[in-house]
């Protein structure tokens, strides 16, 4: 049974394991705020479902009835298609781990990094194999790993190897310092999307932004997982802008350079979060036009570029603000133009 409405794949099928709490998603950028928790104070163990899934109902009928959950207002992943009436999960967001091997400046982890490369996480294989007792698990779906260092946490490659053999396509985020033969097996298969920050084309950016001395072992990484993926897309390195620090042409063209020089076909663009979120209604021309550059530059080197979540909102906001621009002066002229005709009509009725 289907039903035509505005959803999203993360409201109608999808849960996000955070670290203290289970959530519908992870999307902090939409004008509403997103990130919507439905069970607080989690660490692990069962799991409510009847409480979950009677949360996700009031959406999914506010949403069936062209109503919108406040906190979706302005969300780029809403979209009007034929949603499968189920309870069952095609769609999971991971980053319920915060440890890591590095320790990027714009993390929420950087002041504290002692506190959170020792806080110990809850189990997630046990609640996945539960899911899968309780036919909760749909197949041929999505799931992302994105908390903190992927290839540190225990259980991850066991859960790789379950949602593979599900058939998911998985999205792994890395800082790429340590390689996995069981990533290397999904990008074999076509069935891993790898994501790894790299924010820079330099080593001495590199080494300022990660606080580590690893991009030779980062990019040599790269270039292997490049070599033996089953098509140019899967494989990403993404640079995160953040204003002040690699905002610059010639850092942008540097990364560019390595990506193209380590066999990557695609590359992501994103906005640093706290600066995005303090100055969303005034970004400075010269953050969009360097966004525009960048673009362009990956075009002209035969690389497919992207924008990533917050710069993707930032990009879209834009347009809107130029349509509404747009519109008030088209608006304004045809106001203009009507006021001559009068004039004219008034003149030739009047004989003058």
């Amino acid at each position: 049974l289907t039903l035509k409405y505005r959803s999203c794949t993360k409201i109608e099928h999808g849960i996000n394991f955070d670290i203290d709490s289970i959530k519908l998603c992870c999307q902090y950028s939409a004008k509403g705020g997103g990130n919507t928790k439905v069970i607080e104070n989690y660490q692990g163990g069962p799991i409510d479902w009847d409480k979950f899934f009677a949360f996700k109902k009031e959406i999914k009928d506010l949403h069936k009835s062209g109503g919108l959950y406040h906190k979706c207002e302005g969300c780029i992943y809403l979209e009007e298609q034929d949603w499968e009436e189920s309870d069952k999960f095609n769609f999971f967001n991971l980053d319920y781990w915060t440890y890591c091997n590095c320790n990027c400046i714009y993390c929420h982890t950087h002041n504290k990094k002692d506190i959170y490369n020792t806080k110990k996480n809850y189990d997630f294989l046990p609640i996945l194999k539960d899911m899968i007792d309780k036919d909760l698990l749909m197949r041929d779906g999505d799931v992302s790993f994105g908390g903190g260092e992927v290839c540190l946490l225990k259980e991850f490659e066991e859960c790789l190897k379950i949602f593979l053999d599900y058939g998911y396509f998985v999205r792994i985020h890395s800082g790429c310092m340590d390689y996995s033969d069981v990533i290397e097996q999904g990008l074999k298969m076509g069935k891993v999307d790898l994501i790894v920050s790299v924010d820079s084309g330099t080593e001495e950016m590199h080494a300022r932004i990660k606080e580590v001395k690893t991009y030779d072992r980062v990019w040599g990484n790269l270039k292997r997982y490049a070599a033996v993926q089953q098509n140019r897309e899967l494989v990403k390195a993404k640079y995160i802008v953040i204003p002040g620090v690699n905002d610059t042409k010639e850092e942008v063209n540097a990364w560019l350079d390595k990506s193209k020089e380590c066999g990557i076909g695609y590359v992501l663009q994103e906005i640093e979060s706290q600066w995005f979120y303090s100055r969303r209604e005034n970004i400075p021309q010269y953050i969009y036009d360097l966004f525009d550059y960048s673009k362009q530059r990956a075009s002209d080197m035969g690389i497919i570029y992207g924008e990533y979540e917050r710069a993707a909102h930032m990009l879209a906001e834009r347009r809107e603000r130029e349509a509404i621009k747009q519109s008030a002066e088209e608006k304004r002229e045809a106001e203009a133009r009507a006021m001559v005709a009068k004039v004219l009509n008034e003149d030739e009725h009047f004989g003058v």
